[in-house]
């Protein structure tokens, strides 16, 4: 029974796609004691035998019959580019195997639609790594929207400075034929993020810019920045921008929730630190704090007598004080990405252990966040 795994047993696994960021999770992954690498399989043969003989493991090339027929073999995970997806992941799941995918799930949202229907006929584990949820400030912010902690959430942005200086013209990133564009290949990890936070939404609006005077060699335009505005369950609008364009040191994130109470704003890709600034009563900045790791509550004011009473959005409540709570994960940028990875990999390997286990990252999240992707590129190239 596929089901059901042997706890005392390591889950098997192979790389499939040996480039920099597979070797990079592999890093990752051969430090949990629940997982043994069985093999590494490459299109090319070179990068394949090179990675096999450095972890001492079987390599493939080619056809992945034999890879996938394998008795010690329980997952896959497929770090190719997003246009292969489809194609290997299917192939695994009907060998039997569980398959986690590097974003985007597919290229198409009928491969993803696809690919998650057939996941759940067969009764496989299947998740695109979309790691934003398992970074520890941003489920706290989670779990603060979730108990309105700061009331009401009403509006966000999520600002993108992204470095291309490592993405001359001929990087594939550039070619919508290899990557979906900025949208589909990058935005899927904050569409994901917000909607566990706010819940389902859906585009209003997108737009796009190209870079002046550059043609990629498929004829198109290079598209350099893009945004758009989602209007998420209950009403909040929230903007999302994500510009290449800027100089490696020069790249920097930052994402603000304004709420009725106070804004939450966290800084870098994979927010590393978090600030907020809120009025609100003593036992709702201390619940905040606990919930924050690293939180640091400072008191800006205090109130006293009528100065408690406030309102806003023609609410009246008390507080008792204007409150900057700080917080940060305590570790640099790769340590947090490599924890990130770490965890979402243990928690598809909890649900391959125990079909009953409810994972923060499923199928459904590479599928939904795509949808808002796709919605969001025909929207800004005027093919709505």
């Amino acid at each position: 029974d596929m089901n059901s795994h042997d706890h005392d047993k390591p889950v098997g696994y192979a790389l499939i796609g040996a480039g920099a960021f597979g070797r990079f999770c592999l890093e990752q992954y051969r430090t949990l004691d629940t997982l043994k690498l069985v093999a590494v399989a490459d299109a090319n043969e070179a990068a394949a035998v090179t990675a096999a003989d450095q972890y001492q493991v079987d390599s493939y090339t080619g056809d992945l019959t034999a890879l996938l027929r394998r008795d010690d073999l329980d997952i896959v995970h497929i770090a190719t580019p997003p246009g292969t997806h489809r194609e290997l992941a299917e192939q695994a799941m009907q060998a039997g195997k569980h398959v986690l995918c590097e974003k985007p799930l597919a290229t198409t949202l009928d491969d993803a639609r696809a690919m998650a229907a057939t996941a759940r006929r067969l009764g496989r584990v299947l998740a695109a790594n979309l790691i934003m949820r398992y970074d520890p400030l941003c489920h706290a912010v989670g779990q603060i929207m979730r108990e309105r902690l700061l009331g009401e959430p009403l509006h966000g942005f999520f600002e993108n400075y992204a470095k291309d200086e490592p993405l001359p013209a001929d990087h594939w990133f550039w070619d919508k034929h290899r990557s979906g564009g900025i949208f589909i290949e990058h935005s899927v990890h904050f569409f994901d993020l917000f909607a566990s936070w706010l819940g389902e939404a859906e585009i209003v609006a997108a737009q796009q810019s190209v870079r002046p005077g550059v043609t990629l060699a498929s004829g198109q335009p290079l598209v350099e920045q893009v945004q758009c505005t989602l209007r998420y369950a209950g009403g909040p609008l929230v903007n999302f921008y994500h510009g290449f364009t800027q100089a490696t040191r020069m790249d920097r994130q930052e994402m603000r929730l304004l709420c009725e109470r106070g804004d939450v704003r966290l800084f870098e890709w994979t927010p590393l630190s978090l600030m907020m600034d809120c009025i609100a009563e003593e036992p709702a900045v201390t619940r905040m704090a606990e919930l924050l790791p690293g939180g640091r509550i400072e008191c800006v004011e205090q109130f006293e007598g009528e100065a408690c009473e406030v309102t806003s959005r023609g609410k009246a409540y008390r507080v008792d004080g204007r409150y900057r709570i700080a917080a940060d994960v305590g570790v640099d940028k790769p340590t947090l990405y490599g924890m990130m990875l770490r965890s979402l990999m243990q928690d598809q390997i909890a649900a391959i252990r125990d079909a009953s286990h409810v994972r923060r990252v499923d199928e459904t999240n590479g599928v939904a966040s795509l949808e808002l992707a796709y919605a969001a590129e025909a929207l800004a190239t005027g093919q709505v």
